[in-house]
C-alpha cells in the first residue's frame, strides 16, 4: 500500500511538472507570437508612413515646376506654402501635415568660402547672441571659415591643435558642410549657441544669395554694413505683405542701405519640405531638400537632392 501511495505521489508531481513546462512553453510561444505580430505591424506601418510622406514631396514638386508660381511671402521660419487640408487624408489611415520652406531664407554656412559673406555671419552672431564679445564673434567666424575651406599648409594650425585635444580627437572637415550639425563640432559653438543659430542657418552645396522676401528680420539685419532697427524696418516695409516682385524696384533702398545686389535675391533655388505623418500612435517626419531650376526657355524643373527621416541638420 505504501509503494502504491508513493507511486501515485510521484505520478502527480510528474504531471504537475509536465503541466508547468507546457504552461511555460505556451506562454513563451504566445509572447513570441505577440512580438512577431507587433514587429510585423510596425514594419508595415513604417512603410505606410514613408509612402504617405511622399505625397507632400510630389505636391511640392508640382508647385516648384509651375512657371507662374512665385514664393514672395514666408513666415518667420521661411515657410512659403502649407500642405492643403484637402490632401491631408490622401493616404488611407494616415494624416499628413507639413509645408514647403525656402532654404534661402537662411544663411548658407558654405558661403563663408567667399569673403564677402564673412561680415554677414559676424552680423548674424551679433543679431542673435548679444552675450558674445566682438572677439568671440570674430574667432567663431574664423573657425567656421576654416572648417569649410580647403586645407592650406600653415593656416589654421591653432584649430587643428584644439580639435586633436578633444576626446576623442578629430580633424576639421576642410570642405563644404554636408549638414548644419557639423557646426556643433566647431570651436566656440556651445549647445546653447547652436540652438540659437539653428533656425537661421543651412548648409547648401553651393554659394547662395539671401532671399529678401522670405528671410526673417534677424537675417535681414546682417545685410549691408549691418542694419539697425530703423533701416531693417524700411526694408520690411518695402516688401510689405505681398513681397517684392521686381528687385529693381528697391534699388534706391539697396543703394541707400549699402546692400550689395549680388548678395540678395527674390527667386530661390533651394527648398525643403517637412512632412509629418501619423498612423495611430506611430509618426514619422520626412525632411526633403529640393532644388528648383529654370532653363533658357523659362521652363521650370525640380530635383530632389536628399531626404532624412525624423532628424534634420
Amino acid at each position: 500500500m505504501l509503494n502504491i501511495a508513493k507511486n501515485k505521489g510521484s505520478a502527480l508531481i510528474s504531471a504537475l511538472f509536465i503541466m508547468t513546462l507546457v504552461a511555460i512553453a505556451a506562454t513563451a510561444m504566445s509572447t513570441r507570437l505577440q512580438l512577431d505580430i507587433y514587429r510585423t505591424r510596425l514594419t508595415i506601418n513604417s512603410d505606410k508612413l514613408y509612402l504617405a510622406s511622399q505625397a507632400l514631396s510630389f505636391w511640392a514638386m508640382d508647385k516648384l515646376t509651375a512657371k507662374k508660381t512665385s514664393f514672395l511671402v514666408g513666415d518667420i521660419y521661411g515657410k512659403v506654402s502649407n500642405f492643403p487640408t484637402k490632401l491631408q487624408k490622401l493616404y488611407p489611415e494616415a494624416l499628413i501635415e507639413g509645408g514647403l520652406y525656402d532654404l534661402q531664407a537662411r544663411f548658407n554656412l558654405n558661403n563663408l568660402t567667399d569673403k564677402k559673406y564673412q561680415a554677414l555671419f559676424l552680423q548674424l552672431l551679433e543679431s542673435i547672441s548679444s552675450q558674445m564679445t566682438p572677439d568671440e564673434r570674430k574667432e567663431l567666424t574664423l573657425a567656421t571659415t576654416n572648417w569649410v575651406m580647403p586645407y592650406q599648409p600653415g593656416i589654421g594650425n591653432e584649430f587643428f591643435s584644439y580639435y586633436l585635444r578633444k576626446k576623442p580627437g578629430y580633424y576639421p572637415s576642410q570642405q563644404p558642410m554636408q549638414s548644419v550639425s557639423e557646426l556643433r563640432l566647431i570651436k566656440g559653438v556651445s549647445a546653447k549657441l547652436y540652438q540659437r543659430l539653428f533656425p537661421y542657418v543651412i548648409a547648401l552645396p553651393e554659394s547662395t544669395p539671401i532671399n529678401v522676401n522670405t528671410a526673417p528680420k534677424q537675417l535681414l539685419m546682417t545685410l549691408g554694413n549691418g542694419l539697425n532697427e530703423e533701416q531693417v524696418h524700411e526694408l520690411l516695409a518695402a516688401r510689405g505683405k505681398k513681397g517684392i516682385s521686381d528687385l529693381k524696384a528697391i534699388y534706391p533702398i539697396l543703394e541707400k542701405l549699402n546692400i550689395r545686389s549680388d548678395q540678395i535675391t527674390i527667386e530661390s533655388q533651394y527648398f525643403m519640405t517637412i512632412a509629418t505623418v501619423r498612423i495611430g500612435d506611430l509618426s514619422l517626419v520626412n525632411y526633403t531638400i529640393m532644388k528648383r531650376n529654370k532653363d533658357k526657355q523659362g521652363k521650370m524643373s525640380a530635383l530632389i537632392l536628399g531626404e532624412s527621416l525624423n532628424t534634420h541638420g
